[in-house]
């Protein structure tokens, strides 16, 4: 690493997990591979913290969070999304604990069970080697992560903007490299620019994707960092999609 910045972990772990069947647990607190998916999902950053590349993690509850926290324990800082009102919106409630810290803030989801702490470490990296306001990850794949936001460049490969997939054209839906929102940011330019991202008119929702349009108008420097091995950007909101993340968490274990 080049320099000495801080860097905060913001965990969005508020989701109810509509699609998945939960009632009576937050969907993180499903069980994927004998654990819940928030257990793996917490484990490159425990690493991380260790290794002294992350010094807070931040992680954003909501539906029966007080099972996560519980879980969880010393592992996290916690902070509450009463509403769900979107990505955007989550990273927000972590305004009053590191809004005016010089640093940046890694932003992923809470239901991503295979990331490994190298990838987290590339960001990282990445932003601090490059001096990017913005550093984000993306994956590429014709068939896989349909509901992710679609990657756009221009005619120079450029990146323009993330959009999303309820806000895209046909050809649009059909831009292979795809974000699965993971995010490294200077954190006192995101603190000042999540609360203008405008609300989607179709999801109703304020999309965190949108810093990346938002960064690119003004000017900034963003750079953008590719998942290799493609199945740690699977997340889990199907039971489709937690049958495959088990799969794979257990190939690992016996390999």
């Amino acid at each position: 690493m080049t320099d000495n910045k801080k860097v905060f972990a913001v965990i969005m772990a508020a989701g109810k997990g509509t699609r998945i069947g939960a009632t009576d647990k937050p969907k993180v607190m499903f069980e994927v591979a004998g654990k819940p998916i928030i257990g793996w999902a917490i484990e490159p950053f425990v690493e991380l913290k260790e290794k002294g590349l992350v010094d807070r993690v931040i992680t954003v509850i909501g539906y029966l969070g007080n099972q996560i926290v519980d879980y969880l324990d010393d592992k996290s800082e916690f902070v509450w999304q009463k509403t769900q009102l979107g990505t955007a919106h989550a990273v927000m409630q972590a305004e009053a604990m590191i809004a005016g810290e010089e640093g940046l803030t890694l932003i992923t989801n809470g239901d991503h069970a295979l990331y490994s702490a190298k990838t987290f470490e590339k960001l990282i990296e990445k932003a601090k080697t490059s001096g990017a306001t913005l550093t984000f990850a993306t994956v590429v794949s014709r068939d896989r992560f349909l509901n992710y936001g679609r990657v756009l460049r221009d005619g120079n490969g450029r990146v323009i903007s993330v959009i999303e997939v309820s806000e895209a054209t046909k050809e649009q839906i059909k831009i292979e490299e795809r974000s699965p929102s993971i995010f490294v940011v200077d954190n006192i330019w995101l603190f000042k620019h999540l609360s203008k991202i405008p609300m989607s008119p179709v999801k109703k929702e304020y999309y965190v994707n949108t810093i990346v349009e938002m960064a690119i108008k003004e000017g900034r420097k963003v750079e953008t960092v590719l998942i290799e091995n493609i199945d740690e950007a699977q997340g889990i909101n199907t039971e489709e999609d937690q049958e495959r993340v088990e799969k794979v968490l257990l190939d690992r274990r016996s390999n």
